[in-house]
């Protein structure tokens, strides 16, 4: 369950980190299958179902390949690679199998186990119209929001910056294919 732990991690940082950007979250369900989180500073991203790299305009992976960073044509969307959630699962399934009893505490862990895995198979989407500007500065994608506010600055996977891993020329041309869809 240890490793589960260290794996869940990554998940927890980037709830943490979106709720720390938010500066203050109110939470309104507006569909049965959808959050929406609307912030202090009027800035709307939806939790919603993972997309498949195909449906986006374009997909780019941080270095470590634990982090998808998508374009849409309304939002951008950050999610966890298939890659890096097939490890997760993988880890779930092993600390399953290494705790083999039928006892209360062994359900209650399985259930547990997979509610998590299914939290973490979700993606954070920030739709365009709450984006004013996005820019490739220092080794960093920096996204401003229509409230001049840095989004995601101090996200983090892993001990990694999220938006510090992408390599220049992927973060370059997501920049490049940002900006002509927010003209």
């Amino acid at each position: 369950m240890n490793e589960l732990l260290v794996r869940i991690k990554p998940f927890l940082l980037i709830v943490v980190g979106f709720l720390l950007f938010a500066g203050g979250i109110t939470m309104n369900a507006t569909a049965q299958n959808s959050t929406q989180f609307t912030t202090s500073k009027d800035i709307d991203a939806d939790i919603v179902p993972r997309l498949s790299v195909k449906d986006a305009k374009l997909a780019i992976s941080n270095r470590d390949n634990s982090v998808d960073l998508l374009l849409t044509n309304e939002a951008i969307v950050f999610q966890f690679t298939e890659d890096y959630l097939k490890e997760i699962a993988d880890d779930i399934e092993e600390s399953d199998k290494m705790h083999d009893s039928a006892s209360f505490v062994q359900i209650f862990k399985e259930v547990i186990s997979q509610s998590v895995y299914t939290l973490l198979d979700r993606a954070i989407a920030v739709p365009l119209s709450e984006i004013n500007q996005i820019s490739y500065e220092n080794g960093k994608i920096i996204i401003i929001s229509t409230d001049d506010e840095e989004l995601f600055e101090d996200l983090e996977i892993n001990d990694k910056q999220i938006l510090e891993d992408f390599s220049r020329r992927d973060a370059q041309r997501f920049v490049a294919e940002s900006e002509r869809r927010l003209l």
